[in-house]
């Protein structure tokens, strides 16, 4: 298992964050943890899809089997609660 920083951006946040995954974890589990990191800004969205190169992510993909690597971009662009 390694730690993979990825540079997150939620829509309608004016700031990215870093957020740290393992190789293992799923884009869902990714999708929450970003969405944890900016709850004081951003409501949690339903629906919730990651996009990474301008292609969406799997949910049920690893972080390893959609090809992230150390800082790679990734947006989260959903309906809101």
């Amino acid at each position: 298992m390694t730690l993979i920083p990825l540079y997150g951006f939620v829509a309608g946040d004016t700031l990215g964050v870093l957020v740290l995954a393992t190789d293992t974890e799923t884009i869902r589990e990714v999708a929450i943890k970003l969405q944890q990191a900016v709850a004081v800004r951003i409501a949690p969205r339903v629906r919730a899809q990651i996009y990474a190169g301008g292609r969406l992510l799997d949910p049920a993909l690893t972080v390893a089997g959609a090809g992230l690597g150390a800082l790679d971009r990734i947006d989260l662009v959903g309906e809101e609660v």
